[in-house]
């Protein structure tokens, strides 16, 4: 009678771990697809915005890129750049973060960093263009180009961390 019960319990105990785990595995898939729509939204906006506004409000445009023509001021071009940075990956770093029963598989992991890399450095290029390739003086496209790799090396550190 005992040694039922005792196996009963045990049954119980294994169906309670496979919830948890079924549990933490589609948390950690919502979390993903969750962070995967926000970046594609990102990108969709911050290539499409400058398209639609040139034809919807040239002038406004083209005014906007008369200011811009100068450069946007090499302080403000680094710290956006690195907000944006530090933003993204501290997603990314919560997205990644292992949970008690669920993780995501070295390749998931490696292509999320990559897709959250190619995104940021998308947005700096479309940012410094506003639409026209001879905007932004060589300090923006360097300070872009210092915060496309500080981003790719933040990504890889925080996979890193995430396989560990």
């Amino acid at each position: 009678m005992s040694a039922t019960i005792v196996g009963a319990a045990r049954k119980m105990e294994g169906h309670q771990a496979k919830e948890e785990k079924d549990a933490a595995e589609k948390k950690l898939l919502s979390a993903v697809r969750n962070y995967s729509i926000f970046l594609y939204v990102v990108f969709v906006f911050s290539t499409l915005a400058l398209r639609v506004a040139a034809k919807a409000a040239p002038a406004a445009v083209a005014s906007a890129q008369c200011f811009l023509a100068g450069g946007y001021g090499l302080t403000v071009t680094v710290a956006s750049f690195a907000a944006a940075t530090l933003l993204l990956q501290a997603l990314l770093a919560r997205v990644l973060r292992p949970s008690t029963s669920a993780r995501l598989t070295p390749l998931a992991a490696w292509s999320l960093a990559a897709v959250t890399w190619c995104c940021i450095t998308s947005i700096f290029h479309n940012c410094l263009t506003f639409g026209d390739e001879n905007l932004g003086g060589y300090g923006e496209w360097a300070a872009a180009a210092g915060a496309s790799v500080a981003n790719l090396a933040m990504s890889a550190r925080t996979v890193r961390r995430h396989l560990a």
